[in-house]
Parts: C-alpha cells; sequence; structure tokens
C-alpha cells in the first residue's frame, strides 16, 4: 500500500470519527434541549393548569366529555391539552428519527411519557374518532408502547419482592390470585422499618350472613417512626404483581426497598408492600365495622407453617369489632 492510499484511508477513518462524535454531540445536545423545555416556565404553567383541571375532574370520561363541550372554557381546555401533548409528538419523532440520545432519554423521560399516555389515551381515542384520523398522536402512542416496553426490561435487574404482613404470608392465599403452575411460593422472614400494623383499613363487603353491604377491617402498616413490622416477603414478575395490585381493593402498592431488611435480599432488588388508602382508614369511618371470622380463619392458617411470624402479627395488631361469621365477597370493580 503507497502513502498516498494509506493517507486516504486515514482521512477516511478520521472523518468518519469526527462525523460520529458531531452526531453524538448533536443528540445529547437535542435530548438536553428537551429536558429544558420540559422545566421551562410556560410548560410548567400549562402542566399545573392541566393538573389541576384533571384533579377536578376525575371521572374518567371527563377528557371525552370535554372535547365534544362547546363551552368556550372547554374549548380553551381542549387546546391546552393538545398544546401539551403536542411536545410529545414532537418529542416521539425526534426519538424515532434518532435525534435524541436515548440513554440520556429513558433516565429522564421514562415516567413522564407512560404516564401522560395512560392519562391522555381515552382523549386521543376520541380525538380520533371525531375526526376520523387515527394517525393524531401515532407517535406518541408507539414511543409510549416503546419506552414502557424498554422500562419493563431495564427497570428492575435483580427481583421484585412484595412484602406481606397478613394474608400474603400464606402461600394458599397467594396462590389464589397468582395461581402459578407448580404452586410454589416461597417466602422469606423480612422486616418493614418505619411501619407499624394495625386492624384500620376498612373495605365494603358483602356479607351473606348479614344479606347486606357492611363495612368490614382488615390488616394494614402505616408510617411509625422508631417502629417496625415482621412480614414475610415473596418475588413476583410485573404481570403477577399486576394481579395483585387488582386483589388489593382500598390500597395503594409503594416501594418501600430502603426500609426493608432480609438476608435474601440483593442491592439490586426492590421490595413493594400494600398501604391502606388514607381515605379508607377506620378515623375517617363513621360507621359500624366488623372483623370476619373467615379472614381470621385464613390468618391463622399461617401459624403451622410460619409459627414464629403469626405470633408477631397477633402480639402487634389487635381490634375492637364485632366478629361476624359466614361467606363474603368484595364489590366488582370495573
Amino acid at each position: 500500500m503507497d502513502a498516498d492510499t494509506l493517507g486516504v484511508i486515514v482521512s477516511l477513518i478520521g472523518a468518519a470519527f469526527v462525523a460520529r462524535q458531531t452526531y453524538e454531540h448533536f443528540i445529547r445536545n437535542r435530548a438536553f434541549a428537551y429536558i429544558e423545555r420540559f422545566n421551562h416556565k410556560d410548560f410548567m404553567e400549562l402542566r399545573i393548569t392541566i393538573e389541576q383541571w384533571i384533579s377536578e375532574n376525575s371521572n374518567p370520561s371527563s377528557l371525552s366529555t370535554l372535547l365534544k363541550s362547546k363551552k368556550t372554557e372547554d374549548i380553551s381546555m381542549s387546546v391546552k391539552i393538545r398544546t401539551y401533548l403536542n411536545l410529545f409528538q414532537e418529542l416521539a419523532v425526534a426519538f424515532e428519527k434518532g435525534m435524541v440520545d436515548k440513554h440520556i432519554f429513558y433516565r429522564n423521560f421514562d415516567y413522564l411519557i407512560v404516564s401522560n399516555w395512560e392519562r391522555f389515551a381515552d382523549f386521543i381515542y376520541t380525538v380520533r374518532a371525531l375526526t376520523g384520523d387515527f394517525t393524531i398522536y401515532k407517535r406518541f402512542e408507539l414511543m409510549a408502547m416503546e419506552v414502557k416496553a424498554a422500562k419493563k426490561t431495564n427497570s428492575v435487574t435483580g427481583k421484585i419482592y412484595v412484602f406481606g404482613y397478613g394474608s400474603l404470608m400464606l402461600e394458599e392465599s397467594i396462590h389464589k390470585t397468582l395461581q402459578r403452575q407448580a404452586n410454589q411460593y416461597p417466602l422469606f422472614d423480612a422486616t418493614l422499618n418505619g411501619y407499624v400494623r394495625g386492624w384500620d383499613i376498612v373495605i365494603d363487603i358483602f356479607s351473606d350472613t348479614l344479606q347486606r353491604p357492611i363495612k368490614a377491617l382488615f390488616l394494614n402498616v402505616r408510617k411509625s417512626t422508631e417502629r417496625s413490622v415482621d412480614g414475610m416477603i415473596f418475588s413476583v414478575t410485573f404481570e403477577e404483581l399486576n394481579h395483585l395490585k387488582e386483589r388489593e381493593v382500598n390500597y395503594d402498592c409503594i416501594e418501600v426497598t430502603p426500609h426493608v431488611s432480609s438476608s435474601i435480599l440483593q442491592s439490586s432488588d426492590v421490595v413493594v408492600t400494600f398501604i391502606g388508602q388514607s381515605e379508607h382508614l377506620l378515623e375517617n369511618c363513621n360507621e359500624r365495622c366488623y372483623v370476619m371470622q373467615r379472614y381470621l380463619n385464613v390468618l391463622e392458617k399461617i401459624e403451622p407453617l410460619h409459627s414464629r411470624q403469626y405470633q408477631l402479627m397477633k402480639e402487634s395488631a389487635s381490634f375492637e369489632a364485632v366478629v361476624l361469621d359466614g361467606t363474603y365477597s368484595f364489590p366488582s370493580h370495573g
């Protein structure tokens, strides 16, 4: 190879390197530019206005109704929502064309994209139906789907554990919801620090004994400094966790990883638990509440399997309510 040919090759390699560096610099800058736009005062004010409207119009059909309204204030709000969504559509185009750094993108926008798509999906579907244009915000939809899939794959490098402090310490009870073919649910001792267990979450049920709807008490955990709850953890998949969320009526699923200690946990693992929603706490209920004997029977099944955890559960929580025999059912949701 002569010197001229070698010189050309070196020049081409150098040009390719410079082009690559220039491109990476460009997509990083574009990603940071979008971060600045999402944090800009005008966008934040728009977001606050929309959040306030949604909080005052919590009915799922409110967004669809808004689109069909002829009222001036409703038209104005509809325009604000579309302006808000337009930025996500613009971001989606940049995402699709490779014009933003995906590493920065996923770290900064994943929750914002997925949560806003899920919040405004019905609104967008209604816009499409009313206009007959089913491509409206399609790139936003595709971006949300891709980000959601990537989030499922990458968000947890370790295992997901659920901290159980009542019926979720019983394999039989867990199996009724998760229905694993192998029917195996390894449980491990764990402690939830900074919380206290109590009989203070109220759930509407139908009593077959009384043949009417009643309010019943179930176990719950609440934040309490210097206290702790002994329970058990078991691993789940994303899909299984969603099934448990559907089961746990009047509870929110929250992450408690920093507050849980267990010999089984690794640094990459995540722990969640179910905490009663504040509006359903006993202190906010003025009606008579019962404790169902059938629920107590379920808890008693824990004793021969995990006697220590059962005793700790009994010692840490008590109730003042009438115990009612008979079967019961929860109201259907959706």
